[in-house]
């Protein structure tokens, strides 16, 4: 009988797993992850030139759009869980090679996606004015995010079609061809800004509805070249309308029974961060713009995050449906140590150059830059933590279908913790807004302290391709 190793020696081993990348995880994670930190890196840079544009109209412009786009936001958020809670079923049944059960469960997917769209863009049509009103006071700030949100609305139809092909391409491990549409939809994003907010080459000027309609003609742009992809070189998202339907009511069963908690999750913490946004909407608009400013460069850095993170979620999945669990939980663990280290380096880089980058909003007032600085400075301390959560919950845990606990562990903590101490310091206390964005942290230590354990317990790691898992989660 061999001595128990020591503690040390067992975190020594430990580590030694996480970092020891093989040549076939390295060569996959980079052919995967680059090209989507790219097409993440070409959506916040659109973000950061729409901002830029916009911000030379000043800060009551500015601040309209961020605020209709808070409501935008809780739609992302809601979508992003109906086409992550498909790219559970879809990665695995793609590392089976089932590409039948594969397009089922993109087409279930596309049902919940355009359901979502349906209802925020009747919301955004029928009733602006109640829907900006909890976001921002009477107005000129006000008046322009109404009529923002109401070009931009029609737009979240195109967004949820084009989310799930992208998620099926990326899934089938296609990634370069979301990247070139994210391409083409920044540059037609920036030329029509370029025409219609300012009024260039015989376009009109038109404001804040210029950049509205150009979002709107970009998200076009991008769809039109999925769908292109997909269907002219026959790949496996390429799926025809009888193959995306589903009359297996036991799969429906399971697919609906795993999605619902991811769905649920991201719907939460959407409106956990619109309450957030409510909060800050009673602190006036040099508050709200230096939120604005700092959230979109923090998009920046998180490109490398969601990276890593839509790497594990893929990486994991494909390996669970090719039913090797020990190779999946190796990959989850280097997956994890990747998204701390690149945490550490990320946020450092945020620290650095948060002051030249601020400066790129000139359109905005002196004391809205002052704050901005502020908040990324904080952001950038905290980056590591998020983005090791972001991983191990995002990436790892749901893609091991174990999307239930991850709910609680993700919405719970926001709820439980960071809601109500944001709440009571803006609207008891009145603290100004730099102590206020730390209180949005506080959850994510309880996030580290909670999920370490339950990746190590390994109860995450579900195999829903199998005939054994399907009649246990059929049971259950």
């Amino acid at each position: 009988m061999q001595p128990k190793a020591s503690p040390y020696l067992r975190v020594f081993r430990f580590l030694r797993s996480c970092f020891a990348w093989d040549r076939p995880f390295l060569r996959n994670l980079l052919i995967i992850s680059l090209p989507m930190m790219l097409q993440e890196l070409l959506g916040a840079s659109l973000h950061i030139i729409d901002g830029m544009m916009v911000s030379g109209l000043g800060d009551a412009a500015y601040s309209g759009i961020i605020q209709a786009n808070r409501y935008t936001f809780a739609f992302n958020l809601f979508l992003f869980g109906a086409t992550s809670g498909g790219a559970i079923f879809i990665s695995q049944y793609w590392g089976a090679r089932d590409i039948s059960r594969m397009r089922q469960a993109m087409g279930i997917a596309l049902g919940g996606a355009l359901l979502v769209a349906l209802v925020f863009m009747t919301g955004a049509l029928l009733f602006p004015r109640q829907i900006i009103s909890v976001f921002l006071r009477p107005g000129e700030s006000f008046e322009l995010s109404v009529a923002y949100l109401r070009i931009i609305a029609p737009g979240y139809v195109i967004l949820a079609t084009n989310a799930i092909y992208a998620t099926a391409l990326k899934a089938a491990e296609k990634t370069y061809i979301p990247m070139l549409a994210g391409v083409a939809g920044v540059l037609t994003n920036t030329a029509f800004n370029y025409m219609l907010i300012y009024g260039k080459l015989g376009f009109p000027a038109l404001g804040v509805e210029g950049a509205a309609i150009a979002t709107v003609l970009s998200s076009g742009v991008t769809l039109v070249i999925n769908l292109g992809f997909a269907y002219g070189k026959r790949l496996p998202a390429g799926a025809r309308p009888k193959e995306l339907l589903c009359r297996d009511k036991a799969f429906l069963g399971k697919f609906l029974k795993t999605v619902a908690p991811v769905v649920a999750n991201e719907g939460l913490w959407g409106l956990g961060t619109t309450m957030f946004s409510v909060f800050y909407g009673v602190m006036g608009d040099v508050s709200i713009a230096a939120i604005g400013v700092s959230n979109t460069i923090n998009d920046l850095v998180w490109v490398c995050v969601f990276g890593v993170t839509n790497a594990a979620a893929i990486l994991v999945g494909k390996t669970l449906g090719e039913g090797q669990k020990e190779r999946a939980y190796l990959y989850a663990k280097r997956l994890l140590a990747t998204g701390l280290a690149g945490g550490l380096v990320l946020g450092l880089i945020l620290l650095t150059l948060r002051i030249p980058m601020v400066g790129l909003f000139t359109g905005l007032s002196q004391a809205t830059r002052d704050k901005a600085q502020i908040l990324i400075f904080i952001a950038g301390l905290g980056l590591c933590l998020r983005s090791f959560n972001c991983v191990n919950i995002v990436g790892v845990l749901r893609s091991g279908g174990d999307t239930l606990y991850s709910m609680l562990l993700d919405a719970g903590t926001m709820w439980l913790l960071s809601v109500p101490l944001v709440g009571l310091a803006t609207l008891v206390f009145h603290w100004p807004i730099e102590i206020v964005f730390c209180l949005t942290y506080t959850d994510e230590l309880v996030k580290l302290i909670i999920g370490i354990p339950r990746f190590a317990s390994r109860k995450w790691i579900h195999v829903l391709t199998s005939a054994k898992e399907e009649e246990a989660l059929g049971n259950a």
